[in-house]
């Protein structure tokens, strides 16, 4: 990426996509036990229902500019289905897609801190459904957004809160700024985290 580039992750479950038609598949008790219903589940991801307002969100980001990159919680192996998804369904194609990657049974919201400190200085904001993950990245210092705060912004008002926050070296994974950072905090690791472009 350049260094004027501006990136912008947008969670897909719950905010792009809708699978509650689904969701029953991981009720009770099932046969083959708690992953292969988590499999059943996940084999429907390319059947997912649009959510219209988080897909005008992503086309008025990428109309301005910015850099659109996808988080998903689900597993690695849903990659190629979930990138069919997205194309099928008119979704701006993103500079990557980035997965729970094999093996990964973190909490969601750790997940998705991996994902942006993967990112690193070229994150912008990351847009999410969920309001506490939402709370969660913002308190790791990631400019964090919920769908809804940013659903029905005009296009200047989106810009003000997405183009005009962060850019190189704002973030740093580790809730400081570069220069703050430069004045002896730790610097965190990187997580490592499954990537494909789409």
């Amino acid at each position: 990426m350049s260094g004027s580039e501006r990136v912008v992750m947008f969670d897909i479950d719950g905010g792009l996509a809708d699978l509650s038609a689904f969701t029953h598949l991981l009720s009770g008790e099932s046969e083959g036990g708690r992953r292969q219903a988590w499999q059943r589940f996940f084999d429907h991801v390319g059947r997912a229902a649009v959510i219209e307002p988080g897909r005008d969100l992503v086309e008025a980001a990428a109309g301005l500019g910015l850099v659109v990159v996808y988080s998903t919680t689900r597993p690695v192996s849903c990659a190629e289905q979930t990138r069919s998804w997205l194309g099928d369904n008119g979704f701006p194609s993103g500079r990557a897609l980035l997965c729970r990657s094999r093996g990964d049974v973190r909490p969601a919201v750790e997940v998705k801190v991996g994902h942006c400190r993967a990112v690193g200085s070229w994150l912008s904001g990351f847009v999410d459904d969920e309001p506490d993950t939402v709370e969660a990245l913002r308190s790791g210092g990631v400019r964090a957004h919920a769908f809804d705060e940013l659903s029905g912004l005009r296009v200047g008002e989106l810009k003000a809160v997405l183009a005009a926050a962060g850019g190189p070296g704002a973030w740093t994974g580790n809730g400081t700024s570069r220069r703050e950072r430069q004045r002896g905090t730790p610097h965190h690791r990187q997580g490592r985290v499954a990537q494909g472009s789409p």
